[in-house]
């Protein structure tokens, strides 16, 4: 019955779009992030939530300091007790908001583009996710090094660079701390060996990010069911030693409904994700 109602819900809106011309510029595409990008745009629960984030990484960065057993990083196996302390944090949706390009993809009519993309980061338009900033900064106070870990690409470095200065997050100038993707040839989409690398010379109190990739790997396009096994492993980091940012608009949760399927349409993935929801019946 679910399924039959469903199918001609997706009829009667290829009909209505069709006809009206819709206002995107492909005709096939449902925007489906509507409510996400203006919960992030417009909600004061969003501004909540994210501070209150930041807010536990401080307690949790001070807590840290005083233990020189205390790592967030799996990848750190050698002797780290003696070594300096750092953070590792995420770009996109943990310390920098991009909810304006999302916005920018919807009015386009599409998951993503690749010019848009670059247009949105030479701008370095983003702005600062609530309390990260101040977070930061405290952790710089305290003589602690921020890393960021990012998978944008080698390429968007520099503008990138620019963004986070200008909204006041702190760089060392001494360090390269912005590890992009591809930057050294091991430095892949998946983040194990930057994580490693900042390992073997610091100390990771904390792990901060907005998808499962940015604390551990083998969640990166998997199924649900493995990305959840994988970190049901490492439910004592959670809250501890891991902050996780809220992001609604895009992620590895998002993929893994596909369950590994690349080039489907809007409408598959639309499909998919509608006869994904549990309705108990």
């Amino acid at each position: 019955m679910i399924k039959q109602r469903f199918q001609i819900l997706i009829a009667v809106f290829f009909m209505v779009i069709t006809a009206v011309g819709c206002a995107s510029k492909r005709a096939d595409h449902i925007p489906d992030k509507l409510n996400s990008i203006l919960w992030v745009q417009s909600s004061t629960e969003y501004q909540m939530v994210a501070t209150q984030s930041y807010l536990l990484a401080k307690v949790l960065l001070d807590r840290g300091l005083e233990d020189n057993n205390w790592t967030a990083a799996v990848e750190q196996l050698e002797d780290y007790s003696q070594l300096p302390p750092a953070i590792i944090v995420d770009v996109d949706e943990t310390v920098l908001d991009n909810s304006a390009y999302y916005a920018r993809l919807e009015y386009a009519g599409t998951y993503w583009d690749d010019d848009l993309w670059n247009n949105w980061v030479l701008e370095m338009y983003a702005s600062a996710v609530p309390g990260s900033v101040e977070f930061l900064q405290y952790a710089q106070s305290k003589g602690v090094m921020v890393f960021y870990v990012t998978n944008r690409s080698h390429e968007h470095e520099k503008a990138t660079r620019s963004n986070l200065l200008s909204l006041g997050f702190p760089i060392s100038d001494q360090v390269d701390t912005l590890l992009t993707r591809r930057e050294k040839r091991n430095w892949n989409s998946d983040k194990t060996s930057r994580r490693s690398f900042v390992a073997e010379q610091y100390r990771i109190i904390l792990l901060v990010g907005d998808d499962a990739n940015d604390f551990v790997t083998g969640t990166k396009n998997v199924s649900s069911e493995l990305r959840k096994e994988v970190l049901n492993k490492y439910q004592e980091y959670w809250g501890e030693k891991w902050i996780v940012i809220p992001n609604p608009i895009y992620g590895g949760w998002e993929f893994a409904l596909y369950n590994g399927k690349f080039g489907l349409s809007d409408a598959q993935k639309f499909e998919i994700k509608f006869e994904g929801m549990d309705t108990l019946e």
